[in-house]
């Protein structure tokens, strides 16, 4: 799966703006075997921490490292300023506990902009493999799920890492990590969908998280918010069973299967999602999303559009699942 061949492995948070804190530690076991890895994110806040709806884009970004044409560098000094207020994004607090730099690019821009993105610092690097690391395996979605949450980010973040195959030659893995653990798809759903792959010949196999990775998530994640990540932990802890997350709205099952990681070739997953196809050669994460929205598929940044122009002042979990009502009632009206 991992050939010794491959010089420069590059990790990208693929599933959302907390998936870097699980991508960092996958990203440090494989530097415990040999390889030489980097690690890549786009930043997407949950709207309880930033209220101005959808990813951030690069030029909200202050106080980073280096920069390219579709990339930045940044560290733990890393903030964004959004509608006047101080953002801090995942992926700054995960630089601040390791203490190392990572390379963010933006989802603003659509999957065109995305893949420029990932491909510069795949050039800037020598990469010679990409990983994109999704928690909980939503990546693998068809759209037509009752139960889904947040496809957008994820089918971006596919149809990229399809491109950057197709067309730069550089191939790419998606990687799903502990299925089911954010809350949405269930597990034996994920599982589902991955047998489809093994079928296939398109599995490529999986690695797991253990002991010696405890301590390296629970110092990133002192500093950083990833209730899905947290719950990889606590499974390699050894807690097994129901844990309610996102304030008792969802609940996940934890057991040895929620420590691994399952890897499929990105033209496969590609090839077998509708939305991805759909959204290749979009430019903006506007134009992205309303043609998800056109398919009858609900979005995140759709949920937090709806969330920005209704509430004001905090929100709680009861908002959002009423914004969540809202959203698909008026995605059954236009699409019937």
């Amino acid at each position: 799966m991992f050939s010794a061949n491959y010089n420069h492995i590059l990790v990208v948070a693929a599933g959302g703006g907390g998936d870097i804190v699980t991508s960092a530690v996958y990203a440090s076991k494989l530097r415990r075997w040999g390889f030489r890895v980097s690690l890549a994110a786009y930043p997407w806040e949950r709207f309880v921490v930033d209220r101005v709806p959808g990813p951030i884009d690069l030029s909200e970004i202050y106080s980073f490292r280096d920069r390219g044409n579709y990339y930045l560098t940044i560290d733990g000094s890393s903030y964004s300023i959004r509608g006047g207020r101080i953002v801090r994004f995942q992926a700054a607090n995960v630089s601040l506990a390791l203490n190392e730099p990572i390379d963010i690019y933006t989802l603003r821009r659509g999957v065109l902009g995305a893949y420029r993105g990932i491909r510069e610092i795949c050039r800037s690097k020598g990469v010679d493999l990409v990983v994109g690391l999704d928690v909980g395996g939503d990546i693998l979605a068809k759209g037509n799920e009752s139960d889904l949450w947040s496809p957008l980010a994820d089918q971006v973040t596919l149809a990229s890492l399809y491109l950057l195959w197709d067309r730069d030659g550089i191939p790419s893995y998606v990687a799903v990590a502990g299925p089911g653990v954010d809350g949405e798809l269930s597990r034996d759903y994920i599982f589902k969908l991955l047998g489809g792959f093994v079928r296939d010949g398109s599995y490529l196999g999986s690695i797991g998280f253990g002991k010696s990775d405890i301590k390296l998530f629970e110092d990133i994640l002192k500093h950083s918010i990833s209730e899905a990540g947290y719950m990889i932990l606590e499974a390699v802890r050894g807690n097994y069973g129901w844990k309610n997350i996102r304030n008792g709205t969802r609940r996940v099952y934890l057991d040895i299967l929620s420590t691994m990681v399952f890897h499929i070739d990105s033209k496969s997953v590609y090839k077998a999602s509708p939305m991805a196809h759909k959204i290749l050669a979009t430019e903006s994460i506007d134009e992205a999303n309303q043609i998800l929205l056109s398919m009858g598929v609900p979005t995140e940044y759709e949920l937090e559009n709806i969330l920005s122009d209704l509430f004001e002042g905090s929100i709680d979990y009861g908002m959002i699942m009423e914004a969540r009502r809202i959203l698909l009632d008026r995605i059954r009206r236009e699409n019937t």
